[in-house]
């Protein structure tokens, strides 16, 4: 049973884009209007031309002061109309067809609009990397047809249906009835199957969403696999679960697939009937040759918007049954304090750059992870953290970002309580590089870049800081070499040097370096801390580590407890 607030929300989103290009869709209709005008106008026009050969009465609008001149209209007639055909089928694609593309484009953000405000258990518990992907790819991709072809196709379903009838019904209206009989089953078929359709459509997303959830995995646990010797078993759930997915799909491809035979017999069995019928007037005399010509090319332009029901029914279904997916991504709850509006971070202020107090943090049912906590931190300062595993040094760094407020305590960042601030705010000024690096597979220049607007000798300056410079000058591709999915071709340490130029990239006043160069030798990071000492005396630094000898540079250290 499908949630009706989605449904709800769903019809709202397509609504109101529609509402918002009123003028557009328009525009559009018009177009397909007029196309579907000029389609049946050919057929039709055929019609009159052997008639006219023929010398039979032909419409008197048609008709000259001689044969030659009757002649010369008609074949304007005729080509006008195809030239016509394919003008207005520009416009509507220009418009309509257009659409389709922007609501796609207007779709995967609002994903990313919502999801940034997600609470963090959320996005690791139902909002998984996984099904974000395969929303804002697979959902996004079924959904936008509805705002652009699919229209096109219900207009050309309503419109050339009902021009086509009309004019047959104009030459023969006992045939143009007779020829709706047989496709009068047709709508109880498509409205069953496009029933079972959308529900395999379901399936599918969610073998798609299980199977990217996966592969980001095994992706992220590759090296654990290579020393553990697992990467077969990882194969095989991979190849089962791809397995399973490619069946979903073929069941989807075969029930839309059902639509041809049914909708096809159909055509046919209509057809030939209505061949035999006017075979028979027309030996009678109850019709024209041109008007029997005429009535099976209109049959045939009958058939196509007939033909095409079952397809437009099944798209709209699965169109918003992939917008239903989204409306549920929109409506999700909120974390409020990444929504709230806040004030403006004033630099200048002569209070701490941050500062905590009492600061403590207590799991559910549990004892403190800490407690008592506190410190201030000045413009340029460097605190140094370290403690055994388990005693909460990346939950204290999740804190004191900002990230987790279920804390007890304050922090003040520039004076004033993080709640001060919007969240965009804060993540302008304060950056943090996890233990656990996250590449793109894109390139090292746009890892390091993300959105802002940056030349490559800032690049440059930025992976020198990081200790990364020389490893890059030695790829063939230098700054343009593309990473892998997790950036996979790279090193560990690699993998974290090109963090931390990404997080240097963001030129922050307050960093945070969580254990960031745990797989960098010593050598190496003795280089990488006295860069970071010499370029950012002006920021301050938050560092945890392992290794105390990491933390040489630091003015303030204190050391975390193991909790029991």
């Amino acid at each position: 049973m499908r949630n009706t607030k989605f449904q709800d929300h769903a019809y709202f989103i397509w609504k109101s884009f529609l509402k918002d290009r009123w003028g557009t869709y328009s525009l559009g209709a018009l177009s397909v209007l007029l196309t579907n005008l000029m389609q049946v106008l050919a057929p039709k026009n055929i019609g009159w031309i052997v008639d006219f050969f023929a010398d039979k009465d032909i419409p008197k609008i048609l008709t000259g002061h001689d044969k030659t001149q009757t002649f010369l209209i008609l074949f304007l007639v005729l080509a006008i109309s195809r030239v016509m055909i394919n003008v207005f089928r520009f416009m509507w694609r220009i418009t309509l067809g257009r659409q389709t593309h922007y609501a796609a484009a207007e779709l995967r953000r609002d994903v990313w609009e919502h999801v940034r405000y997600f609470k963090k258990e959320d996005l690791d518990r139902k909002f998984t990397k996984g099904v974000l992907m395969s929303a804002s790819a697979s959902d996004t991709m079924t959904a936008r047809f509805i705002f652009g072809f699919t229209l096109v196709a219900v207009f050309d379903v309503a419109f050339l249906g009902i021009f086509t009838f009309i004019t047959m019904a104009y030459i023969h209206l006992g045939m143009a009835l007779l020829s709706c009989v047989f496709l009068l089953f047709v709508p109880i078929f498509v409205r069953r199957l496009s029933k079972k359709e959308v529900e395999q459509y379901r399936h599918v997303q969610d073998t798609l969403s299980h199977f990217n959830d996966l592969s980001s995995q095994a992706v992220a646990t590759i090296k654990l696999q290579r020393l553990t010797q697992t990467g077969p078993f990882w194969e095989k759930r991979l190849m089962a679960i791809a397995d399973q997915h490619r069946n979903q799909r073929l069941k989807g491809i075969g029930l839309s697939l059902l639509y041809i035979p049914v909708m096809g017999i159909a055509a046919i069995i209509s057809y030939v009937v209505l061949f035999v019928m006017g075979i028979y007037f027309t030996f009678n005399g109850k019709m024209t040759v041109g008007e029997f010509i005429s009535m099976q090319g209109l049959i045939f332009l009958l058939h196509d918007p007939l033909m095409s029901l079952g397809f437009v029914i099944s798209e709209w279904k699965k169109a918003f049954a992939g917008l239903e997916r989204l409306a549920e991504i929109y409506q999700h709850e909120k974390e409020q304090f990444l929504l709230k509006i806040g004030n403006p971070i004033n630099e200048a202020a002569t209070e701490p750059v941050l500062e905590a107090k009492n600061l403590s943090f207590t799991f559910s049912e549990s004892s403190p992870l800490f407690e008592n906590l506190n410190f201030k931190l000045t413009k340029g300062d460097r605190l140094g953290i370290t403690g055994p595993i388990g005693s909460g040094k990346t939950t204290l760094v999740t804190i004191l970002t900002g990230l987790e407020r279920h804390n007890g305590g304050e922090i003040h960042f520039f004076g004033k309580p993080f709640s001060n601030y919007t969240h965009t705010d804060l993540r302008n000024y304060i950056a943090h590089v996890h233990q656990k690096p996250f590449l793109f597979a894109d390139s090292i220049r746009t890892n390091v870049i993300m959105d802002r607007d940056m030349s490559d000798e800032e690049v440059w300056k930025y992976l020198d800081i990081a200790g990364l410079k020389e490893d890059v000058e030695g790829f063939p591709n230098k700054l343009n070499t593309q990473l892998g999915e997790w950036g996979i071709n790279l090193s560990g340490g690699q993998k974290q040097r090109l963090t931390l130029a990404r997080a240097l990239a963001r030129k922050p006043k307050l960093l945070f370096l969580d254990d960031c160069l745990s797989a960098v030798d010593t050598i190496t990071e003795e280089r990488i801390l006295k860069n970071l000492d010499q370029y950012l005396k002006d920021v301050t630094l938050v560092w945890v580590a392992h290794r105390k000898s990491t933390l040489k540079y630091c003015n303030h250290t204190f050391e975390l407890k193991a909790h029991n």
